[in-house]
């Protein structure tokens, strides 16, 4: 394909002010004119000033003026050009978006030296200081009081819905003239079109292979504003002349790929501009390519979730097969800005710096539903995790994230595809897992976007397991009391005898229902919560997401004390917290307290912490119920040695609590609730509720909050330590959970007084927050489409939430009380000794064996 280069007019003059045109408008575009613009060019000279200058719009009802806009402050950019526009939205590269409406004519557009304030509504037509004019219609006649503005002899210029009105070649005419305008594709900011010449053409004829083509740069456009990444020749025909550089044409329903290719302009022909595109996708499943054709369509330019693309391919041909591809863009992460996306979209890029697997979750569709996940430099942390809130710090732990993120896909389109082709060609599994945190040390591809800046690759990428699957959590090995706080992610049993699933219910009973939607699925999620429990090896467990349906024999937490006591040694079997009230608040979920008796003992009564009891302020309770969840408070017993336990789960940062400028500072919603509760729950705890008599207290559980937030800065003003930032911790940078690409911890254990003195370690044991959606207990009853699913839950700790468990290993002295000896009690009726002298020595024998026995 031959490169046609837009011409400048010759007789350009450059000097201290270089003269400026009228290069191109568009008045009229198809429905409602919403892309409408005025071009100025300087000839090419580049960055010239505007300063006192004007554009008076002018109607052809009256021959008056209708809107004046002053250009001072302005300068063309580097290309000599400068668009005026009603929308910057729909108009590439707008510098100026005051332009209220171009009226459709016949009406005039003029350039003068001067200021708004000369030409007020229904000003006159003047020459005074005018440099350049247009006279237009849209098929009107001739407006004879217009044409008075330009040279003898000029035409008035047809303007059409779907061009726009443009010098040909580039710059031609002269002021004043305008014979040289035609109609051709839009392009504001850049050379014009000029169907059959100037940059590429614009003709909607096939053609032959190698004639003037429309060129891909184009296409895409020199895109200024992220926000604003339209394509300038958006529902326009064009033909192209590219060389496939991708083919992901469907080859059968059960493999729908993406339905198209991606082409990309021979190098020859790329542009000087490195911010405009040189591939596009082509949306067709009709035209039988290969890597490597040289191929000629004739197609209209589309734009499809933020994606620039190509569509209704109504010809083609393919001009040679075999060719060479153009060179692999190399790509950085982080880029400096997310425009260096949009620059390459559609083009083949390599990134070999290594990358890091930071999200399962793709753009909101999923691993398991596109086969997506996103890659970055390195993992990313919440910004109020590692920062305060509102500071320059979490600002910019926020905005680096969103220039250090890219999506992988496989290139198949179908929701719950049937195979996954990751980690490696043998395929997602339950044994075969992705994790956040593998590494991918090369990724080549295609530059895509739909909705999120993604990598399309071949099925062979190569993925290290560099965070692997552990068998148990990292507990110290002097620690003998393990207590573990764990999210068990909606555990309802139904009625407790295998039925009273969300697929048995209807009405408010189904609407409140969470968890399993089947006694199949529960089946799976018990069994995967066992296996996690049971690995940490825990003494005490506190317990978030429970059903809240009581304490008998059939509620949740009595199920799951039973599951997890089957098959169990008599020493590691559970009992559960009973605080002696049929259910604890009216929540759909509790929290919970299990422990092995034969490890610990309670001490006193469990306390339940609510609105009822809770400390109050001026502005009233400070432990709100009505949206956190009760707190289950109880003392234990090890070793002589004392602990109070309390469990929590305030309330999420999903729905709104009201508050003044809810979510504003990177706290999300409800930040005031749960400062408040975490403030009640220190002062209650302050109060010694379960009569301990001790100063080791634990607070467990998912308090809903990064650790930088006011929630755990209220905790820790009261004395509070956050295990997890301790020299015990088993991580520099710890985590609990994953969201939208950043890993953060919401679930916490925080200790006062002496305990601190006792921990040995903590561990974030990371089974879940990393592990993909799939691997969890729901089935395809449960809202899955497909029967494959099953083949990736399986029974063991992988996904059996999704936080992860906290994990205290803890180290008591034995401070027990030895057994009393009882006092000697005397034979009430004493016999003479019946083997003499021997008798003694007989008594003393006895008394120390006694004695031996007793110390054992």
């Amino acid at each position: 394909m031959k490169l046609l280069k837009g011409m400048l007019l010759a007789s350009a003059s450059v000097g201290a002010q270089a003269e400026l045109i009228i290069n191109e408008f568009d008045a009229d575009q198809p429905s409602s004119d919403t892309a409408e613009f005025v071009e100025i060019f300087d000839g090419g000279a580049g960055n010239t000033s505007l300063d006192g200058h004007v554009i008076v719009l002018y109607n052809g009802s009256d021959d008056a003026s209708y809107d004046a806009i002053d250009l001072d402050g302005f300068l063309t950019n580097a290309d000599g050009y400068f668009v005026l526009c009603s929308d910057s939205a729909t108009v590439a590269n707008c510098q100026l978006d005051t332009l209220s409406q171009l009226q459709n004519g016949p009406d005039a557009i003029a350039l003068y030296q001067g200021s708004a304030t000369s030409f007020g509504n229904d000003t006159a037509i003047t020459s005074a200081n005018l440099i350049d004019a247009v006279v237009y219609g849209t098929n009107d006649s001739d407006d004879a009081g217009l044409l008075i503005m330009l040279n003898a002899g000029q035409p008035q210029v047809n303007d059409t819905a779907s061009t726009s009105a443009q010098r040909c070649v580039n710059g031609s005419g002269g002021a004043l003239n305008t014979d040289t305008y035609t109609s051709a594709i839009p392009t504001p900011g850049a050379a014009n079109a000029c169907a059959g010449g100037g940059n590429g053409g614009g003709t909607t004829d096939l053609g032959s292979c190698g004639d003037a083509a429309q060129l891909i740069s184009g296409i895409q456009g020199n895109i200024t504003n992220i926000t604003a990444d339209t394509s300038p020749l958006v529902g326009q025909t064009v033909v192209v002349e590219a060389l496939v550089t991708a083919d992901f044409t469907k080859v059968d329903n059960d493999n729908p790929r993406y339905n198209g290719f991606w082409i990309q302009e021979e190098e020859s022909d790329y542009d000087a501009n490195d911010m405009t595109s040189e591939g596009i996708f082509v949306y067709s499943n009709d035209i039988a390519v290969s890597v490597g054709d040289l191929v000629r369509l004739k197609a209209q330019v589309d734009e499809f979730g933020q994606q620039t693309q190509l569509k209704t391919v109504s010809d083609s041909t393919v001009c040679s097969s075999g060719n060479s591809l153009p060179a692999q863009q190399n790509v950085t992460l982080p880029v400096s800005d997310l425009l260096d996306f949009e620059a390459i979209e559609g083009m083949r890029v390599s990134y070999s710096q290594g990358l890091i697997i930071s999200d399962l979750f793709g753009s909101g569709y999923g691993f398991g539903n596109f086969g997506q996940f996103g890659v970055s430099s390195k993992l990313h942390f919440q910004p109020t995790e590692i920062a305060e809130p509102e500071s320059v710090e979490a600002a910019a732990a926020a905005e680096l994230r969103t220039r250090d993120f890219v999506l992988i896909d496989d290139g198949v389109s179908a929701k719950n595809p049937a195979f996954i082709p990751f980690p490696d060609a043998s395929g997602f599994s339950a044994l075969n897992p992705m994790r956040i945190g593998y590494t991918v040390p090369t990724v080549d591809g295609v530059m895509h976007g739909f909705n999120a800046f993604r990598i399309v690759v071949p099925t062979d990428i190569t993925i290290v397991p560099s965070l692997p699957r552990t068998a148990e959590p990292e507990v110290a090995a002097d620690a003998n009391l393990v207590v573990v706080g764990m999210n068990v992610l909606n555990y309802f049993n139904g009625d407790g005898n295998g039925s009273g699933f969300g697929e048995d219910l209807s009405g408010p009973a189904k609407s409140t229902f969470r968890g399993a939607e089947t006694y199949e699925a529960f089946q799976m999620q018990e069994a995967k919560i066992v296996a996690a429990i049971q690995a940490t090896d825990a003494d005490i467990v506190g317990l978030m997401e429970l059903e809240n349906d009581g304490f008998d024999a059939d509620s949740s937490v009595a199920d799951l004390v039973e599951a997890l006591n089957s098959g169990q040694p008599a020493e590691d079997h559970y009992s559960l917290v009973d605080p002696g009230t049929a259910k604890i608040g009216d929540d759909a979920i509790v929290v919970g307290l299990i422990y092995r008796a034969d490890k610990v003992s309670l001490k006193g009564d469990a306390v339940v912490l609510d609105e009822t009891n809770s400390p109050t302020d001026a502005n009233g309770v400070l432990f709100n119920t009505d949206k956190n969840r009760p707190a289950l408070i109880q003392s234990f017993e090890f070793q002589g040695n004392v602990l109070t336990v309390a469990v929590n789960h305030l309330k999420s940062k999903g729905s709104a609590c009201g508050e003044p400028n809810e979510g504003a500072d990177g706290q999300a919603n409800c930040n005031i609730m749960r400062t408040r509760a975490a403030k009640g729950l220190a002062q209650f705890l302050a109060t010694d509720p379960t009569a301990s008599g001790n100063d080791s207290v634990m607070i467990l559980g998912d308090l809903n909050a990064y650790s930088k937030e006011d929630p755990m800065d209220e905790l820790e003003t009261a004395g509070y330590t956050n295990l997890k930032y301790t020299d015990k911790a088993t991580e520099v940078q710890p985590y609990s959970y994953s969201f939208s690409g950043f890993l953060g911890s919401l679930d916490h254990a925080l200790v006062k007084g002496s305990l601190l003195g006792n921990v040995v370690s903590v561990d974030a044991w990371h089974i879940n927050s990393v592990e993909d959606t799939l691997m969890d207990y729901y089935t395809e009853a449960n809202g899955h489409p497909f029967d494959s699913i099953d083949n990736y839950a399986n029974a063991d700790a992988y996904r059996s939430s999704d936080h992860d468990p906290i994990v205290v290993g803890l180290k008591f002295d034995d401070n027990s009380e030895p057994d009393p000896t009882p006092d000697p009690k005397p034979d009430p009726k004493p016999q003479p000794p019946k083997f003499g002298a021997f008798m003694p020595f007989m008594l003393l024998l006895m008394v120390g064996f006694a004695a031996v026995r007793r110390k054992r």
